[in-house]
């Protein structure tokens, strides 16, 4: 199942030390080849030329997915408008996927363009789909605690991000998008904050061993990446 988009490639090689560009290239030197030894083979529920939706290492609910550019950028903001395009379809269908088997939905990002800033535990672009309650939505304290723009949707990212060297993404359980302005976080900042709502302890997911999570997740939505190809014309939640 492809998605047809334009094929341009810019990007310098792919960084070697980077677990998810060695990960997506069949390389069994990063945390998900470590932890399960080929059991399953693979973790990628979708795949097209430019994207992917594997399960986050570190579920702390069952359907807690990623998306993420096969080639190495830093931030979804820093994807081309070609590749964010795409990017947004592909995102949309993740959130009708979860919305239909899990219930309400969050989308997040903490985009950083330099390690220095810190809060992020892999330096390539990802955005977190996690299925949560809409009274456990932690919006408001995130708009309490940090600068933020509200915008119009995800495709807005690479505008209003620009000069930001770190920023959170947020779409709230009402698909409401917000972009924070968060230049130093501690490690793993929103899964910290999630993992506490929820009354869960595996906010690391360093940590994570072989989860349950993780399997029934693969197992659960494999058969609804099935199908046709996404197209453009996929409404947003």
């Amino acid at each position: 199942m492809t998605i047809p988009v334009k094929t341009t490639r810019n990007m310098t090689a792919t960084p070697t030390q980077c677990d998810f560009c060695n990960e997506l290239a069949g390389g069994r030197e990063n945390s998900f080849g470590r932890l399960y030894g080929g059991q399953p083979e693979r973790r990628v529920l979708f795949r097209s030329d430019n994207f992917a939706v594997i399960p986050s290492l570190g579920q702390i609910v069952e359907g807690y997915l990623l998306v993420l550019p096969i080639e190495h950028f830093k931030a979804v903001g820093d994807l081309p408008d070609h590749y964010l395009e795409e990017f947004v379809t592909v995102c949309q269908r993740v959130g009708q996927i979860l919305e239909d088997q899990y219930g309400s939905y969050i989308f997040f990002e903490h985009g950083t363009r330099s390690e220095g800033v810190g809060g992020c535990g892999i330096y390539h672009a990802h955005l977190h789909a996690v299925p949560i309650p809409p009274t456990l939505d932690p919006v408001d304290t995130l708009k309490a605690k940090f600068p933020y723009k509200q915008m119009r949707d995800l495709a807005e990212i690479r505008e209003q991000s620009v000069g930001m060297s770190a920023y959170i993404f947020y779409q709230d359980s009402n698909s409401r998008t917000y972009l924070f302005d968060t230049p130093n976080l501690v490690s793993q900042y929103m899964r910290r904050t999630l993992a506490a709502l929820l009354s869960a302890n595996d906010w690391d997911w360093r940590s994570a061993a072989r989860e349950g999570r993780l399997l029934a997740t693969l197992d659960h939505l494999s058969t609804f990446f099935d199908g046709p190809p996404f197209s453009p014309g996929l409404a947003a939640k």
